[in-house]
């Protein structure tokens, strides 16, 4: 749970598996906001659009990065024009000899615009801040690894 002044911010998500006839297996995760992503646990079903869960750690691991950056950029004065990620997740053994998401290599490709551009210095100072608020990744012990891309745009 997140603090938010001196509430605890909830995060709720309902998950839901079941063995389909045919001997699959699918599963869903509701949250909150309606949204209901389905999901497959054989690679074929996988390939129709279903997301397994590594990936979506792996993409909510990226998204916080994502906007923790966006926030301190906002805060240094800087306007970001985009930003992609190409993000990667590796499975390995982890310290326990466990099965493990060892490992997130982000890649951000950002863009910066108008005439305040982040220096080389102030890039690695808002991508170690980033890393610093980004309680996703302050949350789990994978190692999370940055090597940014940034594009200059003026105007």
């Amino acid at each position: 749970m997140a603090q938010t002044g001196n509430k605890a911010a909830k995060h709720k998500a309902v998950i839901h598996w079941e063995k389909q006839p045919d001997g699959g297996e699918v599963y869903s995760w509701s949250f909150d906001n309606g949204v209901v992503i389905h999901n497959a646990t054989h690679a074929p079903l996988a390939q129709q659009g279903m997301i397994d869960p590594e990936s979506a750690f792996v993409a909510s691991v990226a998204s916080c990065h994502m906007l923790s950056l966006l926030a301190m950029a906002v805060k240094r004065g800087f306007t970001v024009a985009q930003y992609h990620d190409e993000a990667i997740g590796v499975l390995g053994l982890n310290r326990e000899h466990r099965i493990a998401v060892t490992r997130i290599l982000l890649r951000p490709r950002i863009r910066f615009q108008g005439e305040h551009q982040p220096s080389d210095k102030e890039l690695t100072e808002l991508h170690d801040a980033t890393r610093q608020n980004c309680f996703i990744a302050n949350s789990i012990t994978t190692q999370v690894h940055v090597d940014p891309v940034t594009e200059q745009q003026n105007g």
